[in-house]
């Protein structure tokens, strides 16, 4: 009759390059489940300043308020960091967003050039509704793929919570 098999079959033992395979590939999709946008927001004396740095770009967001009244005007000064040695192209949209991801107020999207190892700053405005119902919206500055000297490359958005109040 024949014997079982006195080691266990379910245990087998993987070399280290697999076993790291696996601890990486799971750490990237925790990372990219739970991470957030890579947007920092610092509160400075003259207000909340939005910052992210991405593809050898600093984007800087500032001068909005916490909360507005429908009729006002909106209006954030961006300025976009050229880190690199290469000419750079970037278009700036800026909206203001409610639940659902709706659209509640847009600006025309801006184009931008910047200088290697230089700064470009912009103003960009929008009208709030006059009929704009109360509430908690999203502030959203957002720049698709931007180009390096014509080859397009990262994109961000960044995004903060203003309140309209009637």
């Amino acid at each position: 009759m024949p014997q079982p098999p006195t080691e266990d079959t379910n245990t087998r033992k993987v070399d280290r390059r697999a076993a790291f395979g696996v601890w990486a590939s799971g750490l990237a999709s925790l990372a990219s489940a739970c991470g957030t946008s890579g947007t920092t927001e610092l509160d400075t004396p003259d207000g909340k300043v939005l910052q992210l740095e991405k593809d050898d770009f600093l984007i800087l967001v500032s001068n909005f308020a916490p909360t507005y009244r429908p009729g006002d005007h909106l209006t954030v000064h961006v300025i976009v960091n050229n880190q690199s040695s290469r000419y750079a192209t970037a278009r700036i949209r800026t909206k203001l967003v409610g639940r659902g991801q709706q659209v509640v107020a847009e600006a025309e999207v801006a184009t931008i050039n910047i200088k290697p190892s230089d700064a470009t700053p912009t103003d960009r405005s929008l009208l709030i509704p006059t009929d704009l119902q109360p509430g908690d919206y999203t502030l959203q500055i957002e720049l698709p793929a931007w180009s390096f000297e014509g080859r397009q490359t990262g994109g961000a958005t960044l995004t903060t919570g203003v309140k309209i109040v009637g």
